[in-house]
């Protein structure tokens, strides 16, 4: 989940910074009772797309490596990314002094996408998700406290300790009946994504999102190609086929999540919107459930719980003394 992006990681961090010309998120305005409810829908409705990534994982099947996926879905969202960005004007020279923060940035991006493609399609929807967000959650904190210089706070650490809880309680339950390997890739993405969206919080308030953001398919495009190609994978031709078909899907859904949740987060406050985009926990379990009927025993379940009620935590108290979260939440595209 990358940050795949990133933009509703971003969005409600950039409503609390100094907003640049070229930020593509205005500034905060009283929000009527009709914004509020469009603008929660479009969260809810970008939930629902980034949600459903498991499921497109899924539907690709094993027959597309795991690195040849990576490189065409980059692929497809460069062709239209590139043209937004370009005619909008959201392109500009990275300063040497930014180059340090860009560089760290890239680095966890390279690991967002092939290891979660993997762990969808080799556990249940919903533990790889757990894994996902508690891992995500734990690294957004310690590389903010570590390289960030930001507070570790009586609810942050609560919220950490809830996390590796609600981990230890899915990964002890689930190590014998799923592949360790799976689970620790599905691992792998979370610390990757939760590094790559603290660290970008260095350069969100000098460029735009968008520019970051296509940087990051750019790097996955020219890492994932060679890659593939080195592994062997078969280099599939192009086919009315379901598995081309959800190809289409995997890149959409990102797109689409992007412009909702961007349109979405100008009209509610960051801490509400940041409560929404939970729901994308839910969806991605459901999906598992319901379609490929994904088994999730009790304890899963449980540390599933855990993991959201400390995701959910800022938000809330946010939202109770009017403050913006310290780190919004994934996904990514």
């Amino acid at each position: 989940m990358h940050g795949d992006h990133d933009f509703w990681k971003r969005s409600a961090s950039m409503k609390q910074m100094k907003m640049s010309p070229n930020q593509i998120v205005p500034a905060i305005k009283p929000f009527s009772r009709s914004a509020k409810v469009k603008g929660s829908l479009m969260i809810l409705a970008s939930a629902l797309c980034f949600g459903s990534y498991g499921l497109w994982s899924r539907l690709l099947g094993r027959e597309f490596g795991v690195f040849y996926q990576g490189w065409v879905r980059s692929g497809i969202i460069l062709a239209m990314l590139l043209p937004i960005a370009i005619v909008g004007k959201h392109f500009q020279s990275i300063k040497r002094q930014d180059l340090r923060w860009f560089s760290i940035t890239m680095v966890f991006t390279v690991f967002t996408q092939t290891p979660l493609y993997f762990a969808f399609n080799h556990l249940p929807l919903g533990t790889a998700t757990f894994i996902f967000y508690g891992l995500f959650l734990l690294t957004s904190y310690l590389v903010g406290w570590l390289f960030l210089s930001e507070k570790i706070s009586i609810l942050k650490m609560v919220s950490a300790f809830l996390a590796f809880a609600g981990l230890l309680l899915t990964f002890g339950v689930s190590v014998n009946g799923f592949s360790i390997g799976a689970m620790l890739l599905s691992a792998l993405s979370g610390i990757a994504s939760g590094g790559e969206v603290a660290t970008s919080k260095k350069i969100t308030d000098k460029y735009s999102s968008l520019q970051v953001t296509t940087y990051s398919w750019i790097l996955i495009l020219i890492t994932h190609l060679p890659l593939s190609i080195l592994m062997g994978e078969n280099q599939l031709i192009p086919e009315f086929s379901l598995e081309w078909f959800s190809m289409l899907g995997y890149a959409a859904s990102g797109l689409l999540g992007f412009w909702l949740v961007i349109e979405g987060f100008r009209h509610v406050d960051a801490s509400i919107g940041g409560l929404l985009g939970l729901f994308e926990i839910l969806f991605s379990t459901l999906f598992g459930v319901l379609i490929f009927n994904d088994h999730l025993t009790i304890s899963v379940i449980i540390g599933g719980m855990i993991i959201v009620i400390a995701a959910l935590l800022p938000d809330v108290y946010a939202m109770k003394h009017s403050r913006v979260k310290p780190i919004p939440l994934p996904p990514s595209l």
